[in-house]
């Protein structure tokens, strides 16, 4: 769905005026409309957050590749048009060319191997750590910096896979990435207790069905990943 239409179908439960057709730009700046809807605008990004915040979302799902460079230990995972950002989880960072899979170490424990750069070992690397950010790209956040160590001596390209929450939705066509229904429902639930109309009893009703929503979502999209809760032995 897109964000205009998860904001419409908020605003129908709540008996109230509908945005008739697509702002332009920036929800927040548009005229065309009420300060009432851009409030449930407000709340249906509360929700997204909290919906993403649950599970390892299979559509949140994103794959940054590195290509590394020979003396070169330090990479942003993000250019001009693309990011990382720096709110995500990482799945796993591999060297396609390979197979290798990098262990996650602290940023002391590379920069006590590295320091001398003198004495720093070179070739595959076989180690990562998060070290800092950079400001890849003008019109969005900054995005991490990755190190890998032994320092690379070749070029390589590593995968790190990771999931990452969507952004903000702002314009009127951005399409939800999560499912559509708790985040429907815990944006409702919100505006049910922001007006304190209720007492408590209609909010409190709306947001536990808002939460079985959740958890069916959560289990049919498990249901496609299941394999990641098993122990292989190799």
């Amino acid at each position: 769905m897109t964000y205009r239409e998860i904001i419409n179908s908020v605003l129908r439960r709540l008996r109230e005026d509908t945005i008739d057709s697509d702002w332009s730009g920036d929800l927040y700046d548009s005229v065309s409309v009420s300060d009432y809807q851009k409030l449930i605008g407000e709340l249906v990004n509360d929700s997204k957050k909290n919906v993403e915040s649950y599970h390892d979302w299979n559509a949140l799902r994103e794959s940054f590749n590195v290509k590394t460079q020979s003396g070169n230990m330090q990479y942003t995972l993000g250019d001009a048009l693309r990011g990382a950002g720096v709110s995500f989880k990482v799945l796993d960072v591999i060297c396609q060319d390979t197979g290798q899979v990098l262990s996650q170490v602290t940023n002391d424990w590379i920069n006590e191997q590295v320091f001398p750069l003198a004495q720093a070992s070179t070739g595959l690397p076989t180690y990562y750590a998060f070290n800092g950010i950079s400001q890849a790209g003008v019109d969005r956040e900054p995005d991490f910096n990755i190190d890998f160590y032994p320092v690379p001596n070749s070029e390589q390209t590593i995968s790190v896979n990771i999931v990452g929450a969507q952004k903000e939705l702002t314009t009127a066509a951005q399409v939800l990435r999560v499912p559509s229904q708790p985040v429907i429902l815990g944006a409702w639930a919100r505006a049910i207790g922001e007006r304190g109309e209720d007492g408590g009893s209609i909010s409190s009703a709306v947001a536990a069905e808002a939460r079985d929503s959740l958890n069916l979502c959560i289990q049919l999209d498990a249901g496609n990943m299941e394999y990641e809760r098993d122990w292989v032995r190799v």
